[in-house]
Order: C-alpha cells, then structure tokens, then sequence
C-alpha cells in the first residue's frame, strides 16, 4: 500500500484482503491467535475487520469518533465537533487480558501505527496509546504522536524520542526476566531492568485514540503480542509447528520495505523478524525462506 494513502478514506467500509491467499493466512492467523490451536502463543491483529471481532473488548467510544478499516488498516478520525467544549474530544479505547500468558519466561508487544496528532497532546494520553499493566503496578505506556514518541519502561520515569513525521513506524517492547528492551523500527531506543513479572496479576494491555485540545487521525495497521519466538525457528508463535499462521509473519518480513518496515534482502530485518532469520545475518530474504519451506508441516 502507498504510504501517502494511507489516511485515505474510502467511501464505504472495506474489509476485502488483498488477495485470496493473504486472505486464508490472515484467517488462520485470527483462528490461532484467539485460542485455536491450544499451544498458540501469541495474538495478532492485522485490522482486516473490525477490533471487536479481531478480539478486542470495546471499553469506551465516546463522542462519536468516525472509525473504518481500509485494506487492513484501522483507521481513527477524532475531533471534538460532537463534544461539549473541550478539554476532551473523541476517544475510543480497547482492551485484553494477558491471562492465558501469566508466567512466559519471555514476552512481547508490537504495533505499527501513523498518527497525525501533535506532540503537546501526548500529556493527556493522545493522539495514539498503547499500555500495559497489572495489579502489581507493573505497567509500560507507549504514546505516540506525529513526530514525537513517550515511553514509561523505568518505573515512571518517561523518555521522549523523536521520530519522522508523516510515516508509519513499528514500535515494539520485548521482556525478559532481566531486561527489558524498546525499539522504534528496527533501532534499540531504550533497555533497562524489567519493573517486574509480567504477564502477571490479572495483566492488560489496552490501546486508544483520542483527541484532547486538537483534532487527529491514527491509522493502525497491526497489533500483536505473545511469546517471543525462538530465534530463526520460523516458529512465530511458539506452538511447536511451521504452519500457514507463520507463513503470513515470514511474508511479511520478506516482502514489505519502506519507513518502519525493514523486510526482504540486505535490510536489517528487527527484532520483530529475528524469528526468521535462519541464517542470522539480521536481514530476511530467499535463503532464509527456503530454510522455512524446507519446515513447514503444513495448514
């Protein structure tokens, strides 16, 4: 898709897949993710319909947001016209719960996200948020804005990265027992010692958009989160098979280029793709792909 479009809004809803096969991954994707297979470890979602049936609980919509999904982007318009005089325009926030994860020896949470909102909104938890957190106050809030990014990792004590304006990026915080680590593309921003076990007490993660003082527009194109895979395994998620649910993640670090997406040939490929890189020479291409052909088990 053309990252100029990407805020293009369509005259109707439209959910169609690119194509018949990204159509049968993405399908598989949402039925393992949402507990079929049992030994799944991760959940993903790539927005080719609404949140709700991609598994999200709708907390709050609130002062009538316009909201479509455009060729698995979920796209938010959210001003303050159908408010009482602000502060606070339009939000809409969505949550679940990382019980079935309670006790992973690793996780991790990445989304990709554009949103147009400026940076003196960040204070009230807009334009676009993604959180974490339990009831043992362990909790890590990604807030991003059009060219500017705060991240809470270290016990509340938040950093700020700048980052271009106008593209989408890749955000993506991976946690261990000992560390955590925060990368922005493919780019390490920030690591440190975890605040504590996570998944764990009743853990959430929870994101939104909202309009607070200024209009904005997000544009989501995935959410996922799980177990981090086993390096060059091509097993993204950890069910012990090479499946149609792994093919659509390998393809999509072989296939897509461009601001915040690092995939195919001589492209350092991130974090979020180590998993298929059998080679380990921090780039995906048709080498590695052979390697995963060669243990696929099939559907």
């Amino acid at each position: 898709m053309i990252l100029s479009d990407v805020f293009a809004r369509p005259t109707r809803v439209d959910t169609t897949m690119r194509n018949a096969a990204v159509h049968v991954m993405v399908a598989c994707a949402l039925l393992g993710a949402t507990g079929m297979p049992a030994r799944a470890q991760v959940f993903s979602s790539e927005f080719f319909s609404d949140p709700v049936s991609e598994g999200w609980s709708l907390v709050v919509q609130y002062c009538a947001p316009e909201i479509w999904t455009d060729q698995g982007w979920y796209q938010q318009q959210l001003d303050l016209d159908a408010c009482p005089p602000g502060p606070s325009g339009g939000r809409e926030v969505y949550r679940r719960s990382l019980e079935t994860l309670n006790g992973v020896a690793t996780f991790f949470v990445e989304f990709r996200v554009q949103a147009d909102g400026d940076r003196s909104e960040i204070p009230y938890g807009a334009p676009a948020l993604l959180a974490m957190g339990n009831n043992a106050r362990v909790n890590y809030h990604i807030t991003v804005a059009r060219d500017l990014v705060k991240f809470f990792g270290d016990f509340y004590i938040p950093i700020f990265i700048d980052v271009a304006a106008d593209v989408p990026h890749i955000y993506r915080l991976e946690l261990r027992a000992d560390r955590y680590a925060f990368h922005i593309d493919a780019d390490l921003i920030d690591e440190g010692p975890p605040q504590g076990p996570f998944p764990a007490f009743t853990s959430k993660v929870l994101w939104q958009g909202q309009s607070w003082y200024l209009p904005c527009h997000n544009a989501w194109d995935y959410i996922r989160y799980g177990v981090i895979p086993v390096d060059g395994s091509g097993d993204y998620d950890s069910d012990g098979a090479v499946t149609l649910f792994d093919h659509y993640f390998i393809h999509d670090c072989l296939t897509k280029d461009g601001p915040g997406i690092f995939g195919g040939p001589n492209n350092n490929a991130g974090p979020g793709c180590r998993f298929a890189d059998f080679d380990a020479d921090a780039d995906t291409d048709l080498l590695d792909f052979a390697e995963f052909q060669n243990l696929f088990t099939g559907q």
